[in-house]
């Protein structure tokens, strides 16, 4: 089987290199953007003369998607049903933003980039690199313009946002802090809730036909479980770390086929949409601050469309709420799911494969 050959090791060995080194040197989200790096450095190494690998099963990512589920809806508390009900207008303003945000990213990749039709509507897609390569997968575009748009985007926010910060206050912030949304104090009971949650959660996403349905079944299961106070999980930093990584590796792993060509477009085209992103959660933060219990920097936060776990990260560190933070990252992933899965129907009349 293909999925069994030997020449998929190297693939995960430069995988987890990436990933340690991206920890290393405290990059964020670091299994995930290093695992991505590590193993797209030997694809594109191996096949520099014109030799192929063979294709890596889709469910060595799908699998991990769904732990990565779980350990994301874990992170919200019975606080987020007092919370809600004060941050109700911004909730409402993550239609108008991730719209705008698809939009302009969108014309970027279309009109600058010269993307194809479906791979620029996926690549500019303001959710997480899980969701949005999911959706791109199960529409048939390219996962290598996919990937190489939100890993770039992903750098970019997480990298900036931390930094503008550094420069104001003074001091470090998110992961390079030393945070972290982890516990030491798990055991296998934790370990099991996590992987049985992950298991129904993907049978109940099957079942109602949810877009991303291995991720967004498990989270949404590990979320209404976690909120009503039914279970309360302790997340082993390492299962965290090893979904990540399982994930960006075989991410990675589809740069199969890429140019540089592409990849030095990829690069100008992240950047740019990455930077209007930052600018239209600044607009937002502006306008909202004045009718929200938070200030600027809290809410450009929240909108800034980063990793979930990192701006959380980020959040923590400044003293800001991270369950207000993670809940308009949480929004923002799921409307961008939704909205993304209708307009393709409805207006691009793209029909996604089975």
């Amino acid at each position: 089987m293909a999925a069994l050959d030997i020449r998929f090791l190297p693939i995960f060995v430069f995988g987890l290199i990436g990933g340690i080194t991206a920890f290393w040197v405290g990059l964020p989200m670091p299994f995930m953007l290093g695992g991505i790096f590590g193993s797209a450095s030997f694809v594109l190494w191996y096949e520099r003369n014109d030799k192929k690998l063979p294709k890596l099963s889709r469910w060595v990512r799908l699998a991990s998607m769904s732990v990565i589920g779980v350990l994301i809806g874990s992170r919200f508390s019975p606080e987020l049903l007092t919370l809600m009900p004060q941050f109700w207008i911004s909730g409402l303003a993550l239609i108008p933003f991730i719209l705008l945000a698809h939009a302009g990213g969108y014309a970027i990749m279309r009109k600058l980039g010269g993307y194809e039709q479906l791979d620029a509507y996926f690549a500019s897609l303001p959710g997480g690199i899980i969701d949005s390569t999911a959706l791109a997968e199960k529409a048939g575009a390219d996962l290598r313009v996919v990937t190489a748009q939100h890993f770039i985007r992903i750098i970019l926010v997480v990298s900036t946002v931390p930094l503008l910060f550094l420069l104001i206050q003074g001091d470090a912030v998110g992961s390079s802090a030393g945070q972290t949304l982890a516990t030491t104090d798990y055991d296998f009971v934790d370990i099991a809730i996590i992987l049985a949650i992950a298991l129904i959660g993907l049978f109940i996403g099957h079942l109602t036909k949810l877009p991303v349905s291995h991720m967004l079944g498990p989270l949404l299961l590990s979320l209404l479980l976690s909120v009503s106070g039914y279970v309360e999980i302790n997340i082993p930093p390492w299962l965290g770390h090893t979904a990540q990584y399982m994930v960006g590796t075989a991410l990675g792993a589809q740069f199969s086929g890429i140019s540089r060509k592409l990849l030095v477009r990829g690069l100008g085209m992240g950047l740019l949409s990455g930077v209007y992103m930052l600018l239209l959660a600044a607009t937002f933060a502006t306008i909202l601050v004045q009718y929200l219990p938070a200030d600027f920097g809290a809410l450009f936060i929240s909108f800034a469309a980063g990793g979930l776990a990192e701006m959380s990260l980020i959040a923590l560190s400044l003293n800001f709420n991270p369950v207000v933070v993670a809940l308009h990252h949480l929004g923002r992933i799921l409307l961008t799911v939704y909205v993304g899965s209708f307009l393709l129907r409805r207006v691009f009349k793209f029909a996604p494969k089975t």
